[in-house]
């Protein structure tokens, strides 16, 4: 457990944190227009990204159909790739904002995240053989990899496109010589592609596929708005700023992915005061957490983001904060996500998702308009909270209702 616990931390905060990391190097090297443009294509591709990971790892995890194998999953997700980098290319040389220099980029970093998104099932199988730690091992490898190619081809060329043609081809390489050597001591049964048990995944993980997408929108909806109203140097600007909170959302996924096992066992049980335990004790572990990170930000934040792009942010402290805070709704939220996926209760989250992408658009526009950054730093705030507090208040009336019905 506490090897698992800890590679998943490292790999997946080394994987979360490799756009921080490309887009300080950009911003560095390219200048701050190629950053922003960096900065609004890898955003892209990561809402793109949830076509090929469909349902996602911990829908695969938590999945108790035993009719459904393994292989079933990566057929699957073969099929939701295809598609994912099919409509990735229709986007973005259809979209009017982009321009040609543009859409090369997003197609390239969309077929990096194309890659990542298959890795995700090779990853849930190996997990589900409580052997997590395998999969931090992999995403540290591809990020620190990554990085160091990155660095080295931007350096040489200040090429943008190549630079990240060069990370998809890392990425692609490392499935190859190490994800797939752990797969195969597994033993997986092959079998031919079942058209039953893929339309099983499909219907059985759309509402999924739906509100983790939707989930990425909301998210993003202040870089999308930016993209269309103001310009590429904006767009850096916001990119950095929101950076940090990239670091407060990972805490759910830091702290929720070893018990994602747990909590299947303690559903299959009908445990829900062992849910309702864990629940608080992860939301707390947040909590602490978050306070910490807030204080150091208000003290540290501006000029530490000052140092390391080389960019005086003096201006935007308030606007980071502002971040910040809702960063910590979105850590909660991310855990309250994960704890519903596992219970299947999908549809409300879906229809919560639904709901604040439409309101969020409908006023990042007005307010980012007139105040800019602080607008989008707010819009971000008001997005994060709505979402909370909605999932919390359905886990607490599902468990209540559970518990009623398992008394009877």
């Amino acid at each position: 457990m506490k090897k698992n616990f800890l590679w998943n931390i490292i790999g997946a905060g080394a994987n979360a944190f490799i756009s921080l990391i490309l887009i300080i190097i950009v911003t560095r090297i390219n200048g701050i227009n190629d950053a922003g443009i960096f900065s609004y294509c890898f955003a892209t591709a990561c809402l793109l990204y949830c076509i090929g990971v469909y349902a996602g790892r911990v829908f695969q995890v938590t999945d108790t159909n035993l009719k459904i194998t393994d292989y079933d999953f990566i057929q699957n997700r073969i099929v939701t790739c295809i598609i994912m980098i099919l409509i990735s290319i229709c986007f973005a040389f259809i979209n009017p904002t982009h321009t040609i220099y543009k859409a090369i980029i997003l197609v390239i970093l969309c077929l990096f995240k194309d890659i990542e998104a298959f890795s995700e099932t090779l990853y849930g199988v190996v997990q589900k053989q409580n052997r997590l730690y395998q999969v931090g091992i992999s995403m540290t490898i591809k990020a620190a990899i990554s990085v160091i190619v990155f660095l080295i081809i931007d350096i040489l060329t200040k090429n943008l496109i190549i630079c990240c043609l060069s990370i998809s081809i890392i990425n692609l390489l490392i499935i190859f010589i190490y994800d797939y050597k752990n797969i195969k001591k597994l033993h997986i049964k092959r079998n031919k592609f079942n058209k039953t048990n893929n339309s099983i995944i499909f219907k059985t993980g759309f509402f999924t596929f739906i509100l983790t997408f939707l989930a990425i929108y909301v998210i993003n909806i202040s870089r999308y708005t930016i993209n269309n109203i103001l310009t590429d140097d904006m767009q850096t600007i916001f990119g950095i700023i929101i950076m940090p909170a990239t670091f407060m959302g990972l805490l759910g996924q830091f702290i929720i992915q070893p018990f994602l096992v747990k909590f299947k066992e303690y559903l299959l049980e009908k445990n829900y005061t062992g849910v309702s335990k864990l629940i608080l004790k992860i939301v707390l572990s947040i909590l602490i957490l978050s306070i910490l990170i807030l204080i150091v930000a208000y003290l540290l934040g501006i000029p530490v983001l000052n140092l390391i792009y080389g960019i005086d942010l003096g201006a935007y402290k308030l606007d980071l904060m502002i971040i910040l805070t809702g960063a910590v709704f979105y850590s909660l939220s991310v855990i309250f996500s994960s704890i519903l996926i596992a219970m299947r209760k999908t549809l409300s989250q879906v229809v919560i998702y639904m709901g604040v992408s439409i309101i969020g658009t409908a006023i990042s526009y007005p307010i980012i308009k007139s105040m800019y950054i602080t607008g989008a730093s707010i819009t971000y705030l008001i997005s994060m909270f709505a979402i909370a507090i909605s999932f919390m208040i359905i886990i607490i009336y599902n468990i209540n209702m559970e518990k009623k019905e398992s008394k009877i």
